[in-house]
Parts: structure tokens; C-alpha cells; sequence
């Protein structure tokens, strides 16, 4: 039990490193860190609706109303009519301004994949399965 004390420790720890470097990249492009958690959310599940980005992070429908006009402004995002209802407004990555922001992230993404390539194929399993019940821990406290 002791190794698995450390361990949780040790995702604590990175939970704090991956916030840092989140709001150090998020102030380079002119956002915030919720603005660029926002970001990272519909470049990896696609267009949203306002409410359905609301309801995932935890904010206001007021507060992503403001966060969709700061990500518009600077170009990562546009907002639109879902064509499926008319009544709801969608967010969509914009790719050219994602792709601008999320360069930020080149080197440490490298880094990890260098670092990921010197462990068994079983082990890294292991930790594909860990990460997203870890993360599952994480949203049902919030």
C-alpha cells in the first residue's frame, strides 16, 4: 500500500506541473488556462454547443459566452448556428489557430513520447488503463 500512497502522490504532483505549464502556455497565446482547457477540449471531441461545453467544465453558460468571444477574438475558435437546432450556438476549432497554439506544446510532447519509448509495451498498457480511472476519480469528486 505504500507504493500505491507514493504513486497517488506523485499524480497529485503532476496534476500541479501539468496546471503550470498549462498557464504558462495559455498566457504565450493571449488566454487563459480555462481558455486553453476549453481549447484542448473541442480540438479532441469536435464541434460543441455552448451548454455541453458549460456542463464539462464546470463554468456558467455566461462564462463560456465570455470565454467563446476571448477564444473568437484571437482566432482559435468561431461560433455558429447548429444547423441541427438553430435555437443552440456551436464552438469549432479553428485548425489554423490551433494548430499556432498547441505548437507550445512540441517539445514537451516529444519529450514524453522519448520517455514513453524506453518502457514495455505492458507497461505502458498499464498505465493506459490506470490514467483515464485516475481521471474518472478526479471528475466524479469535482
Amino acid at each position: 500500500m505504500e507504493l500505491a500512497s507514493q504513486l497517488a502522490g506523485e499524480l497529485f504532483e503532476l496534476s500541479m506541473a501539468v496546471d503550470r505549464v498549462g498557464n504558462a502556455a495559455a498566457a504565450r497565446i493571449g488566454i487563459n488556462h480555462t481558455d486553453l482547457i476549453c481549447l484542448t477540449l473541442l480540438s479532441r471531441r469536435g464541434p460543441m454547443s455552448s451548454g455541453e461545453v458549460a456542463a464539462e467544465l464546470g463554468l456558467t453558460n455566461a462564462a463560456i459566452s465570455a470565454m467563446a468571444a476571448r477564444l473568437e477574438k484571437h482566432g482559435y475558435v468561431t461560433r455558429e448556428m447548429d444547423p441541427a437546432d438553430r435555437r443552440r450556438v456551436l464552438l469549432r476549432v479553428e485548425q489554423e489557430g490551433a494548430e499556432r497554439a498547441f505548437a507550445l506544446f512540441d517539445g514537451v510532447y516529444q519529450a514524453m513520447v522519448e520517455l514513453f519509448g524506453e518502457y514495455q509495451e505492458r507497461d505502458l498498457r498499464t498505465l493506459t488503463e490506470i490514467l483515464p480511472r485516475f481521471r474518472a476519480i478526479l471528475a466524479d469528486w469535482a
